[in-house]
């Protein structure tokens, strides 16, 4: 697996990440004060981490409609307004739509950071809710993922785009 396993065409019917792995460097140097599972990581699993990035935000409700039936991605999409990062208050939405061929930032950061959180060992609670069990003694213990949740930097920069909640801030 290498760099040009990830396509990242706006639009592409064949398309299967937001960002480059240059782009997720760049993220990592920018937004994180440690890196070492990035750092430590072999470029396979690197790519590997965008691509199940890429496929995990593909699942959420977004706002608006995709733009192609042929798109292989969530986004681009229409009818999605752009958010106000600055104000805080009911009305932060701008009466500007994204592009048909706009990808929002938030998103292309999104998965930089779900990437970012597997490498480090993030789970998703997607599989098995259970960490131990014991059978004289009767105690389970659970994760305290919840199931198909995000790293709180993720939820934060989605938050605004999916149908249904409201933006959060931090």
């Amino acid at each position: 697996m290498d760099a040009s396993d990830l396509i990242i065409t706006v639009g592409g019917s064949t398309s299967n990440s937001y960002v480059s792995l240059a782009d997720l460097a760049t993220y990592r140097d920018r937004y994180r004060i440690t890196a070492e599972a990035f750092d430590d990581a072999e470029p396979d699993d690197k790519i590997r981490s965008l691509l199940m990035a890429a496929s995990r935000l593909n699942r959420e409700n977004w706002q608006g409609s995709r733009v192609s039936s042929a798109q292989a991605l969530a986004w681009p999409r229409t009818g999605v307004l752009k958010r106000d990062a600055v104000t805080i208050g009911y009305n932060n939405f701008y009466s500007e739509e994204y592009l048909s061929t706009e990808i929002p930032q938030a998103i292309k950061d999104a998965q930089c950071e779900l990437a970012l959180s597997y490498l480090d060992g993030f789970d998703d609670g997607e599989e098995d809710a259970i960490d131990s069990f014991s059978a004289d003694g009767v105690s389970v213990k659970f994760r305290s993922s919840t199931s198909g949740g995000f790293p709180p930097p993720v939820t934060l920069l989605i938050s605004g785009l999916i149908q249904g909640l409201r933006l959060m801030r931090g």
